[in-house]
């Protein structure tokens, strides 16, 4: 599933947004980043944002002004962030938006919090459903409504062994602690107190105003750290309240930022000293967090956010947390700046699936709640509906008005989007064919199940395999609703029948083992979600091959894959590039299955049966080329291994009599490469 998450932190210097490719469930949820992009606000834009954070100035009308103004500003880096990927509107499921963060009181009887960005704006703008306001929920069970990105951290970078802190350096810090996996233990998260913020504003006022934070920590690296500032400012009752705890600006924002600057003019600092002290402050006040409330120190400390760009703050760290290895998210896998975007994209992923995603051992809730609102995708007319099989084309909205010539190349257009969209697909896919690989190894067989045009491409796969790859019609099975006369007619009613589609699996007495690919271009056919959903009470492995996304079919699936087509040129006629794309990932399914159970060498089929006299005839010419031999010697040495085909090519290439060669193959399952490197 394509989803992109919006975010803008307390530090208010624009929109991170970010492309994510999420796969699975929790504990084997999976997230790709494809892009990232920072799309700055206008210094006129970060003005007003910084007007509607004070009491004193954020009047109602300015805030409901806001409101809508992020909105396009949130929209508008949704859609460059697509562009950045190579990708539409159209290519995407889901928005993950955050919103600006106004107001954040999390404790007492008027706990409340205030994000903006208007979804709806977000939703007409990108023709996308919007998951926003997801910290009210949590709030509302009792919590502190944040850090809410734990639950991610503690998909994504838990580690088998070590402990590690994933310590995020926005406007605010944050920390997640999360144990190894093998000692067990719940991960826990809290603000540690100040990020950038303070270092931002004394910056900003350190270089009139030229500079909005401290690049590369230049100025702090200038300055000296004044020690007993240091101590005053570390009694701030925040950093020994214990956890679940959070702040924001209510607490360390303009108004103690201006407090801050004025003492340290007091004691007679130079601007760089100022900006030091404040941020030799974040790394202490992290540094103490980790002492005091961590259970245990961490073997690795994970960096994002801005902070992790500031070279100063970093040696800080470096140098308070040893012995702890300190290294930025990049290191494993994730750009600083995208950490924060990307989390919002899984937890929208989280709420669209039905799934809670918040973690009460984190912040206090009385119970694990789904996060967010959703505000749904634009109706026909807008950019999208809730299906892209039934969407109607607007590139050939006319085509019955076109010249034959025409109307192919309008086709051809369409048709060119394809392999793109597949392309996408790649690592589900890979996915798909290691793990079917693995079952049939043990005994395991693949079966198809699907209706229609989806049945009888499945049908199809299911009966080019054995002859070509050497298999039986046991290993490689479909199902297709209505049964045998389906292949040639349409059965009416039969796809609608979800108890047949379990009872045709359990039919084939299907195990844990097998592999039950369900293929339905809707994500939505009754007779493949019958089948899946037989297969997974039977702990068979559950693969879902649709062309929409989201769809009640994924949900079925261990794995979903997902080729976004788009709509079709003639409405809802699924056989056209729907059936395409299912087509090309079948073939790469069970071409990459046949490949990875030694059915080829290099590029030949050499598990082939040749049954006929032109099989017999492309069996000597595949030796005579493997082995460089001449097709008469291809001939003899097919003729005395019984025209099997390896045993011919191994005994050729190894100088084995037949004998020999069976046994050697025998000995590493069949594998041709494996039997010559032995």
């Amino acid at each position: 599933m394509i989803v992109i998450g919006l975010m803008s932190g307390t530090s208010a210097d624009g929109v991170d947004a970010a492309v994510m490719d999420i796969q699975g469930r929790p504990p084997g949820l999976r997230a790709n980043l494809l892009a990232h992009r920072h799309q700055p606000f206008s210094e006129e834009l970060r003005a007003e944002i910084f007007a509607c954070f004070r009491p004193e100035t954020g009047s109602v009308d300015r805030i409901c002004r806001l409101n809508f103004t992020l909105g396009r500003a949130f929209g508008a880096a949704a859609l460059a962030v697509l562009d950045a990927a190579g990708m539409q509107p159209r290519d995407a499921s889901l928005v993950g938006s955050h919103g600006q963060t106004l107001w954040h009181q999390p404790g007492g009887v008027e706990a409340s919090t205030l994000q903006v960005g208007e979804a709806g704006v977000i939703a007409e703008m990108t023709g996308l459903p919007v998951i926003s306001n997801f910290r009210a929920r949590d709030m509302a069970a009792g919590g502190q409504g944040a850090p809410l990105v734990a639950y991610v951290d503690w998909l994504l970078y838990s580690h088998a062994s070590k402990i590690r802190a994933v310590q995020n350096i926005g406007g605010i810090a944050n920390v997640t602690y999360l144990p190894g996996l093998q000692a067990g233990g719940e991960a826990f998260a809290f603000d540690t107190g100040p990020g950038n913020m303070l270092m931002d504003d004394a910056t900003l006022r350190a270089t009139a105003g030229e500079w909005q934070y401290d690049h590369d920590g230049a100025l702090a690296n200038q300055g000296t750290t004044n020690q007993a500032w240091l101590g005053e400012l570390l009694s701030n009752p925040y950093f020994a309240l214990p956890p679940p705890k959070t702040t924001g600006r209510e607490i360390f924002g303009s108004q103690f930022a201006a407090a801050a600057w004025q003492r340290g003019v007091e004691v007679g600092l130079s601007p760089q000293d100022i900006v030091a002290t404040l941020t030799a402050l974040t790394a202490a006040s992290i540094e103490g967090a980790y002492r005091i409330f961590l259970p245990r120190f961490p073997d690795e400390v994970i960096v994002s956010g801005g902070g992790a760009s500031n070279h100063t703050l970093m040696d800080m760290l470096r140098q308070r947390l040893a012995p702890a290895r300190v290294m930025s998210s990049r290191e494993v896998g994730m750009p600083e700046a995208a950490k924060e975007a990307a989390s919002f994209a899984v937890l929208a992923y989280e709420t669209w699936h039905s799934r809670p995603s918040n973690l009460p051992s984190v912040t206090g809730a009385v119970h694990a709640v789904i996060l967010g609102d959703i505000t749904p995708a634009a109706l026909p007319g807008g950019q999208r509906s809730g299906s892209f099989t039934e969407e109607s084309n607007p590139n050939s909205a006319k085509i019955d008005r076109c010249s034959t010539l025409e109307m192919l190349q309008i086709m051809n257009n369409e048709d060119s989007r394809v392999a793109g969209a597949v392309r996408l697909e790649l690592d589900a896919i890979a996915r798909a064919i290691d793990a079917i690989a693995e079952r049939m190894q043990q005994g395991g067989r693949l079966v198809y199940a699907g209706a229609g045009t989806s049945g009888r491409l499945g049908a199809l796969d299911a009966s080019e395999i054995p002859p070509t790859f050497g298999i039986t019609v046991n290993e490689v099975q479909f199902l297709i609703a209505g049964g045998q006369p389906a292949l040639t007619q349409a059965i009416e009613g039969a796809e609608d029948d979800e108890a047949a589609g379990g009872r045709d699996v359990a039919g084939l007495e299907i195990s844990a083992v097998d592999t039950v690919v369900g293929i339905s271009a809707s994500g939505r056919t009754p007779y493949v979600m019958g089948a899946l959903a037989e297969a997974r009470v039977r702990r068979a492995l559950t693969i879902s091959l649709a062309v929409n996304r989201p769809s009640a079919l994924e949900d079925l699936a261990d794995i979903s894959i997902a080729p976004l087509v788009g709509a079709e040129i003639l409405n809802g006629s699924t056989r056209l590039k729907a059936g395409t794309a299912q087509k090309m990932v079948l073939n790469m399914l069970s071409t990459g299955v046949m490949i990875r159970l030694g059915k080829t060498f290099g590029n030949w089929m050499v598990d082939m049966q040749p049954t006929n006299q032109k099989l017999k005839a492309r069996a000597r010419h595949m030796v005579a080329q493997v082995c460089s031999v001449s097709e008469g010697e291809s001939a003899a040495m097919l003729e005395r291994c019984g025209y099997q085909v390896k045993t011919t090519i191994l005994a050729l290439l190894a100088k084995l009599d037949p004998e020999e060669a069976r046994l050697k193959l025998a000995a590493t399952g069949g594998f041709i490469r494996k039997a010559l490197d032995g």
